[in-house]
């Protein structure tokens, strides 16, 4: 047996052990530093190989660009003035449409034969109105509500005839006719209203209910409600009355119930009288017309001088005369004086051809730039109870709340018919009466020059309480075709401010379900409903979609409703998203075709206001842009929307306000885009962002999903002078072919709608 030994390495001393000597450490250090310095300098190949790429492809993107901006530059004009020339022709067709149909319009109101008078001839309609006004025979009720029908189908002639006519059509003179003319026409209704009602009062016992012993009468056609309660037994426990059908109630105070007194409630479903307010109207522009140029030296003037001038030479070139030294140092000291006279002259004159240069320059820059509009009107602070018809609007009509002095009754007398002769005139009793300072605050009869307490004003109802004058209770139901998307405000008419007012009220109470209002007020005349007009602004998207040519669908989802108006040729019609909540207020105004102005005042008297004014902006945040450009996008959206979809973009209020941003994609199927957005989602996006400025049209590189908004243009695209080239660019043959069928009604239809809701700037 053989045993093998292993022979083990000698052990190393244990202070040695592990350590590296003091040139392997070096070593290490070196290959450490080499290989970071070779890290470094790779790096750093690596990064200037990738600024040389981010540089050179700069540069290509560079001249690319210059490349299409060079091109852009050679179609710019070519195609601003294809542009120019389609919108113009369009321009002049609906032009002469519109000539042709209000030449056929005068034309069909000549040769009417109805008994009708002409509104806009003096002598027939003032003959109609003085034969209506001296006829007794027709005071009654019945015979002043059907006489009624024409005097508002005269009164809406001549509103349409001030809105329709241009302005170069219409004088001044006409048209200050014709607003006198309809102001006459409401007061003798008015006048009527009241007679009628006299009549009725004069014989209200003739009319007493057997159960209550009062006066209940009701009277109504279309456009009139007239409710009339007079109290004939004088029983203080009916203090309240209820016109049950008509869903009107009223509650008198304890002292009104054992008075002479009627309450008469008419329900106009019109509103004339916002009209006459201040703020009801956009502000007026005026345009800032450059001073004319000073006019120039006249020829003469000229002459003198250069004749001046020319003395003043000869003078200085002549030589001395013996003998006439005195004469000459004479002459040489006036000279002297003349020529320091002549250079102050000419210095002044200097600075002022050289002022007049600079004023002529100014000039010249002024006719050149483009003319400023300003506002005219100034802005005149209000009481803050008065109501900014700007910002609010009356809806529902106007309701007449009128307490009125009961006359004497006819009696019957050993067989006669006893009856006291009372003046024709409807007495309105003051509330609480004028015989105390608190009555004349109340009722606003203080005398000239007295002010009112804002105090005491905001505490009237109170005061009256406590004084034996409380408020009187009023309880309606609202109109059902009229839709309040909040609790309406009330407000009574001022006619010596000519204003609507909110103080007065106290109590209110509104159901929204049974849409039912309950208020109590000192406020005897004129009340209405308010509303904030923005409560729908600013919107929260919108889409334009073709439908087929001429035929296209504008969607708009407002703050708190949803709506969709179909246009079709020159008409278009309203109606509601069947995935959206149904409001039945509505109903009444869908599926009308009428035109665009038409379902405009619609909507607006239907409490949707989707329709900015001028000063929508001080209530609404906007995403503002320049007027010219967003005017320019809605005409030729218009122009393209048999064929071509739009629909509203995040990053349009990224934009700035001189540049827009929508989304669009071409669009042949009658589909809707929402849901093929959502079809197309998991593939390609085809929808395209379109930024367009005063001075040109592109396709952004980025979609509406991205993350941050870049400028930067898309691969393989074109710069075009206008929108209208730039979705040619991106249309199909098939798609071109649409558009070129699209008729100037329907072009004008959307241009009207789309310049009306301004989607762009308002969502």
């Amino acid at each position: 047996m053989k045993i093998y030994y292993q022979e083990q390495p000698p052990k190393q001393k244990s202070g040695k052990k592990g350590k590296l000597s003091k040139a392997e450490k070096e070593k290490l250090k070196k290959e450490e530093a080499e290989r970071k310095a070779k890290e470094e300098e790779e790096a750093q190949l690596r990064a200037e190989e990738e600024e040389r790429e981010r540089q050179e492809r700069e540069r290509q993107e560079k001249e690319e660009r210059a490349r299409i901006e060079a091109e852009e530059r050679k179609r710019h004009a070519a195609e601003v003035g294809e542009l120019n020339s389609i919108l113009e022709g369009n321009l002049t067709a609906l032009e002469n449409q519109n000539a042709e149909r209000r030449a056929k319009a005068k034309w069909n109101r000549y040769m009417l034969c109805d008994g009708s008078p002409d509104p806009t001839i003096p002598g027939e309609i003032n003959t109609y109105m003085n034969l209506w006004k001296e006829d007794d025979s027709k005071n009654d009720i019945e015979s002043v509500l059907k006489e009624s029908q024409l005097t508002h189908s005269l009164i809406g002639e001549l509103s349409f005839l001030l809105d329709d006519t241009p302005e170069e059509e219409l004088s001044e003179k006409d048209a200050a006719n014709y607003k006198q003319t309809i102001l006459e026409l409401e007061t003798l209704l008015a006048e009527k209203l009241d007679i009628a009602t006299v009549d009725l009062l004069k014989d209200a016992a003739s009319m007493a209910d057997q159960e209550t012993s009062n006066l209940q009468l009701v009277q109504q056609n279309e456009r009139i409600l007239l409710m009339l309660w007079g109290n004939l037994s004088k029983n203080p426990r009916f203090k309240t009355f209820e016109f049950e059908e008509q869903n009107f109630g009223f509650e008198l105070t304890k002292q009104l119930a054992s008075l002479d007194i009627a309450i008469r409630i008419m329900h106009l479903k019109y509103d004339h009288l916002s009209h006459h307010c201040r703020t009801f109207h956009s502000k007026k522009k005026k345009k800032v017309v450059p001073p004319p140029p000073e006019p120039e030296p006249e020829p003469e003037e000229k002459a003198e001088e250069e004749k001046k001038e020319g003395e003043g030479e000869d003078a200085e070139g002549e030589e001395t005369i013996p003998g006439m030294e005195d004469l000459t140092l004479k002459l040489e000291s006036e000279q002297a004086e003349n020529n320091e006279e002549e250079k102050k002259e000419g210095e002044e004159e200097g600075e002022e051809k050289k002022e007049g240069e600079e004023e002529t320059k100014k000039e010249e820059e002024a006719e050149q730039a483009p003319v400023e509009e300003e506002e005219e009107e100034e802005e005149i602070e209000e009481d803050e109870d008065v109501v900014d018809l700007r910002q609010y609007q009356p809806l529902g009509g106007v309701i007449y709340f009128d307490l009125l002095h009961l006359p004497p009754q006819p009696k019957n007398a050993k067989g006669w018919l006893m009856t006291q002769d009372v003046c024709d005139e409807l007495k309105r009793m003051p509330y609480p009466g004028n015989d105390n300072k608190l009555g004349q605050t109340l009722s606003g009869t203080l005398p000239m020059g007295q002010t009112l307490d804002p105090k005491a004003i905001a505490s009237a109802a109170a005061a009256a309480e406590a004084l034996g004058a409380p408020p009187v209770g009023l309880n309606f139901t609202l109109p059902e075709n009229v839709l309040f998307s909040e609790e309406p405000q009330m407000a009574y008419w001022s006619p010596e401010g000519k204003h609507w007012r909110l103080d007065g009220f106290a109590d209110m109470k509104y159901d929204e379900d049974g849409r039912t209002v309950s208020v109590k007020t000192i406020n005897f005349g004129a009340l209405t409903c308010t509303q904030d007009k923005h409560i729908n602004m600013p919107f929260q998207s919108w889409e334009l979609r073709p439908k087929q040519a001429n035929n296209a669908l504008l969607t708009i989802i407002a703050a708190l409703v949803e709506i969709e108006i179909e246009i079709k040729e020159g008409l278009c019609c309203f109606r509601q998203p069947e995935d959206s909540e149904t409001k039945p207020e509505l109903e009444n105004i869908k599926d009308k075709w009428v035109t665009p102005k038409e379902l405009i005042q619609l909507l607006y008297s239907a409490g949707v206001n989707v329709f900015p004014t001028t000063e929508s902006k001080k209530y609404v945040s906007i995403s503002e842009k320049e007027d010219l450009t967003e005017e320019g996008v809605y005409q030729q959206m218009a122009l393209t929307a048999s064929h071509f979809a739009f629909s509203w973009s995040k990053w349009n209020a990224e934009s700035g306000t001189e540049k827009i941003v929508v989304q669009g994609t071409e669009l042949l199927q009658d589909e809707p885009v929402i849901e093929r957005r959502k079809q197309k989602r998991k593939e390609k996006d085809e929808w395209s962002l379109l930024m367009i400025s005063s001075q040109r049209a592109m396709k952004l590189r980025m979609t509406e999903f991205d993350d941050q908004f870049t400028e930067d243009f898309a691969e393989g695209t074109e710069f075009h002078a206008d929108l209208y080239h730039m979705v040619l660019d991106l249309s199909t043959e098939q798609g071109i072919d649409r558009m070129k069928l699209s008729s100037f009604q329907f072009v004008d239809a959307v241009y009207q709608l789309l310049s009306a809701t301004r989607v762009i700037t308002y969502s």
